[in-house]
């Protein structure tokens, strides 16, 4: 791949087109087939920190069998 061809943008500007799996950084259109069923990938992606995940978790006594 070409550096000239390479492109960077955030993960909350990335959609995968559904219609043809491109990934462009357009909420309205696809950029190779102008399809307008998009997904955001940065709430399938973004990763919490380890921090983030365990208060996330309340944690429960165990109970013995």
């Amino acid at each position: 791949m070409k550096h000239a061809t390479m492109q960077h943008f955030p993960l909350d500007h990335a959609y995968l087109c559904q219609d043809c799996n491109c990934v462009g950084n357009c909420a309205k259109q696809c950029p190779a087939c102008a399809s307008a069923v998009l997904m955001g990938l940065a709430g399938v992606l973004d990763r919490e920190s380890e921090d983030d995940l365990q208060s996330s978790y309340f944690r429960l006594n165990a109970i013995a069998a």
